[in-house]
C-alpha cells in the first residue's frame, strides 16, 4: 500500500464520519467526486467511507442509548409528557412509537437497518437514532451497518465508472 493510497483511505474514513453525523454532508458525492481521478481506486474509498459511516452511526446509536441517562434529558421529557396532545402531535407520537416497536423487534429491525443501509429508505440516520431507543444490540447493528454501506459505496463507486461518458 502506497502513502497516497493510505492517505485517501483515511481521508474517507474521516469524512465517512463526519457525514454519518451531519446529515448535509453527502457521502455519496464524495465518492462520486473521488472517481474523477481515478487515483486511489474504488475499493480503499468505498472501504473508507463505509467504515467512518459506520463509526458515525454507532456513535449516534450510542448517543441515543446513554443519553436517556442524562437529567436534562429525563427532565426535558416529563415537560412533554406534561403538554397535551393535539392531533398532530398524537398521530406523530403513535408514529414513532410504531417504528420503534418494529425496529426493535428480533425479526424486522435488523432487515431494516440493513434496507436503510444500502438504499437509504427509510434514511439511516433516524434508522440509528431509533436502534438506539431500542433494545437493539451494538454488536449486531454495526455489522449490518458496515455490510450495507460498503455495499451502497461500491454500487455507487462503480456505477458511475460504467457511465460511457466517465473519464
Amino acid at each position: 500500500m502506497t502513502w497516497g493510497v493510505l492517505l485517501a483511505w483515511l481521508t474517507s474514513v474521516a469524512f465517512g464520519v463526519v457525514s454519518a453525523i451531519v446529515p448535509v454532508v453527502n457521502a455519496e458525492l464524495y465518492v462520486l467526486a473521488s472517481q474523477v481521478t481515478l487515483e486511489v481506486g474504488v475499493v480503499p474509498i468505498a472501504v473508507g467511507v463505509g467504515i467512518g459511516q459506520t463509526i458515525g452511526k454507532c456513535l449516534l446509536f450510542y448517543g441515543v442509548r446513554r443519553g436517556r441517562q442524562f437529567r436534562f434529558v429525563q427532565e426535558h421529557r416529563e415537560k412533554v409528557r406534561a403538554q397535551p396532545r393535539g392531533r398532530v402531535r398524537q398521530a406523530l407520537h403513535e408514529a414513532i412509537q410504531f417504528l420503534l416497536r418494529l425496529v426493535g423487534t428480533k425479526r424486522w429491525g435488523l432487515p431494516i437497518t440493513f434496507v436503510a443501509a444500502v438504499a437509504g429508505i427509510p434514511p439511516l440516520y433516524a434508522v440509528a437514532l431509533l436502534a438506539g431507543a431500542t433494545r437493539m444490540k451494538l454488536l449486531y447493528f454495526a455489522p449490518v451497518v458496515l455490510v450495507g454501506r460498503i455495499t451502497r459505496f461500491l454500487l455507487v463507486a462503480y456505477g458511475v465508472n460504467l457511465l460511457p461518458f466517465w473519464p
